[in-house]
């Protein structure tokens, strides 16, 4: 279990860390940090467990609460200080603290909160509510990782009544087009109301797909790009994993600040490949990127698309070149894909019983971990383009 604690008082922190391991929950995933980078390494890493010390600045442990709820996808945070000022204990829970724990009594009551929090986890350790992020990306241009996307983003859509497409390729972005939606708000509109938007109003910069797909359209103009920024994609994946069972984001190659930002909130990379050695090539450079930005191999995942041209090479000088098994391989059918695309409609709906669209539901299933389909049945939908 990650957990963070952070503090200014350091003999406070340091006892804290000892209760944890005699629990059971320390160790070299238990992280302690100031107050002011305290957001921040929430937001890299987002921690299962939070603790906030509020003694010696109590205002300064509350800032630091605040925004790391506006900012940190949904997490179980507890608030350690003074029992005697119940200004203080109102405040801390009116922030968004899930517990308030008396520092004089800290043993007793931490070790009660930690057997709370696991009674609230799946089998599998998870929380029961929190929605899963999967980040596509290329290496190299051409490797059709929006169509991987928007298909994949569908086949969740079927099988849990919902998802969310999260346009990141902020330059080029297609998705809308792909989809045949014209939003009338896209992610420039979500980051320029960061400050005012709540979980009631998040749903409106979407636009929904009949299949259930809802999609946050990249910028409509160039220009527009630099409205977005790493904070706004990060509260968005936060509130996105709250109304979601999985957010499907779209990224480019160009790993900028925003980028790096979905990248390091995501539970699952799927980098989509070509079998062509400038491919590969890049696919390793991003995936040593990855991982020295803390990312494991075990939350990467390699599919090839494009699979059977001529002249490809084997799946086993990739595996070899890579370091890793890729067990996805959508065949090439451009006759096929080219028509979904040309109507607006992913290919899993227009031609749903080929065998692209049946690999494309096979990589879906072995992303679709997390959740279990709504009543353990799937839905298929009918979609003609308009016009």
């Amino acid at each position: 279990m990650r957990i963070l604690i952070a503090s200014d008082d350091e003999p406070m922190a340091r006892n804290i860390a000892a209760i944890l391991t005699r629990h059971g929950a320390g160790g070299e995933a238990c992280r302690t940090v100031p107050l002011d980078s305290a957001a921040n390494h929430a937001g890299r890493l987002p921690p299962e467990l939070l603790l906030l010390v509020l003694r010696p600045d109590p205002a300064a442990a509350l800032a630091a609460l605040r925004e790391i709820r506006h900012t940190v996808r949904a997490t179980c945070c507890l608030m350690v200080g003074p029992a005697d000022d119940p200004r203080l204990i109102l405040e801390s829970l009116h922030e968004g603290a899930d517990e308030y724990l008396d520092d004089a009594r800290l043993e007793t009551e931490l070790a009660a909160a930690l057997v709370r929090r696991k009674a609230k986890q799946t089998p599998h350790g998870e929380s029961q509510d929190a929605g899963r992020v999967i980040a596509v990306l290329a290496p190299s241009g051409g490797s059709g990782s929006s169509t991987v996307a928007a298909n994949v983003a569908t086949v969740l859509a079927q099988h849990h009544g919902q998802s969310a497409l999260i346009d990141l390729r902020l330059a080029a972005g297609d998705l809308a087009s792909m989809l045949d939606l014209k939003p009338a708000r896209t992610i420039c509109d979500l980051c320029d109301h960061l400050a005012r938007v709540d979980q009631s109003m998040f749903e409106q910069f979407f636009t929904r797909h009949a299949s259930g797909v809802h999609l946050l359209a990249a910028p409509g103009e160039p220009a527009d790009v630099k409205r977005v920024t790493a904070k706004g994609v990060r509260r968005t994946l936060t509130m996105a994993r709250v109304r979601f069972p999985y957010v499907v984001v779209d990224l480019d190659n160009a790993l900028g600040d925003v980028q790096v930002e979905a990248l390091l909130q995501s539970d699952v990379v799927l980098l989509v490949l070509r079998l062509d050695y400038t491919s590969l090539r890049n696919a390793r450079r991003i995936t040593d990127h990855l991982t020295s930005a803390g990312i494991g191999p075990d939350r990467i995942r390699a599919v090839v698309n494009g699979y059977r041209q001529p002249r490809q090479l084997g799946v086993g000088q990739a595996e070899e070149a890579l370091g890793m098994k890729l067990p996805h391989c959508i065949p090439h059918d451009p006759a096929r894909m080219n028509g979904a695309i040309n109507k607006g409609i992913p290919v899993v709906l227009y031609r749903p019983s080929v065998k692209i669209s049946r690999s494309l539901r096979d990589l879906a299933t072995d992303l679709n971990g997390h959740h279990a389909p709504k009543d353990g049945k799937r839905t298929d939908f009918q979609i003609v383009r308009s016009g």
